[in-house]
This record gives structure tokens, sequence and C-alpha cells, in this order.
């Protein structure tokens, strides 16, 4: 576990734009969620809101409140936000800067990538803090090109695909996975996608931060990591966007994984 951390989500908690604040409330392996920053919530459970279900994660008006009612615990500061085209919204730079400024480091699973803009580097810099972005390529040498190793993999692959983007398919992969090895069958989730990273999926890619042309090989790759190290009998494939909706692309790699 990396630490004890709070989502922001100001406006979007419970809308389909905060599905990654969603996941981390749900469940996370990463961290330790402490509270969730959505003044249109604020002083409700984000598991109540959610899903009816009390999770002791209490949502928050504002950053200054948060850090209060958490005095010197808080060690990152996660962007829960999955908006259309990953682009932080201006109005959430002053609330960025601002733990920046109270020694948060940051996690953002934006296209928009933190640790590029000036001005968040740069209070960066001076409070000592790290920007992580989640979404950023991977360099070129450590991509992988399918070669056919996904052969030696015995485990029945199940892919979680969705007729249109926000459906559910990362939660119904966790929750498979879950379920089975509760009852003694031996899953493991492979992700393929920002916030199943920061659930703390131990094996996967994110896949649209990914050249075309190696998709598949980092797919394979992922798959033969956990088949070489777990034996799993079983593997859910988080579906990515969506199979039958224009805007999205359809993650058609996994079917043949």
């Amino acid at each position: 576990m990396d630490g004890n951390a709070l989502v922001l989500c100001e406006g979007a908690f419970a809308t389909l734009n905060g599905k990654t604040a969603h996941g981390l409330v749900r469940f996370t392996k990463r961290y330790k969620i402490l509270g969730v920053i959505d003044s249109t919530h604020a002083g409700r459970d984000a598991g109540e809101v959610l899903e009816g279900k009390p999770r002791g994660i209490p949502i928050y008006p504002n950053l200054a409140t948060a850090l209060q009612a958490n005095l010197n615990v808080i060690k990152y500061f996660v962007i829960g936000l999955a908006p259309e085209g990953g682009m932080l919204p201006p109005s959430y730079r002053q609330i960025v800067a601002e733990a920046i400024r109270a020694g948060l480091n940051i996690d953002s699973g934006l296209h928009e990538f933190l640790s590029d803009d000036p001005q968040f580097s740069a209070l960066a810099r001076k409070h000592g803090v790290h920007i992580r972005d989640i979404r950023k390529p991977p360099a070129k040498k450590d991509l992988h090109f399918f070669s056919g190793k996904i052969k030696e993999v015995e485990a029945i692959r199940l892919a979680v695909l969705g007729t249109d983007s926000a459906v559910g398919k990362r939660t119904t992969a966790w929750k498979i996975t879950h379920a089975l090895n509760a009852i003694g069958i031996k899953a493991e989730m492979i992700g393929t996608g920002q916030t199943a990273w920061m659930q703390g999926a131990k094996y996967g890619i994110r896949l649209d931060a990914i050249v075309n042309d190696y998709v598949s090989g980092e797919i394979e790759h992922a798959i033969w990591q956990c088949w070489q190290s777990e034996k799993p009998q079983i593997m859910l494939l988080e579906g990515q966007g969506s199979l039958m909706h224009p805007a999205y692309p359809g993650g058609f790699e996994l079917i043949a994984a």
C-alpha cells in the first residue's frame, strides 16, 4: 500500500465523470482512502452516496476541512475525475495547487499530464512532492510487440467487455475476481486502465496510453507475466471503451488475448 489518500471529485461524485473516485471508494489495495472532496455531497458517507452502503469514507466540502480532520496523515491527493478527453477542469487548478502546497503527492490518471504543467511542476519541486501521471506513455524501449508467448498461458481468460463506456466493466471484473477467490478458485485481474492501477491491480497496462502497434503485445505480456508469477486458474481482463459506441475505442484486442 502506498499510503493514506484524499480523492478529488468536486462536482462529479455519483456522476459518470466520477468513475475513478467511485472505484477507489469501492476498493483499493494501493491507498487507504480517508475522504472524498465534493462540496455537493459534503457531510455524507461516500459509500452511502454511491451505492447506499456506508464505507466509513466521509465527503468533505474542501481540502482545508479534509486536512483539518486528518492532520499530518495524508500522503496522496488523487484526481478522482475521469472526464471525456481526460483534461483537468480549470476550476480544479487552485485546489491541486493547494494540495501541493500542503505537501501532498499528486496522482492523476488524466490525459493532461500535470507533471508537465509549469506551475504544478515548479510547486512540486518547491514543496518536495511528486506528481505521478498514471497515463503517461511508457518508453518505447520498454514496450512489447506481440510474440505468441500467450500460447504458454493455460489459464482461462474472461474478457469483460461492454456496449458502452462507463457501464461497469472494471467493477464487474473485480467483483468476479473477488468472488472466485472467495470460493477457492484462484483468479487474477488484468487491469487495462488508470483506475485499475490505482486500485492496486498487480498486472496490466494503461491501454489508451500505448501506441496502437504495441497494444496487443502489451496485453499479451501482462497476461504472460501474471501466468509466470501466479499461475491462476482464471484471469479477468478489464474491458475498455465500447464495442458499439462510435466515440470510444472498443478494446477488441482483448477478445484475442
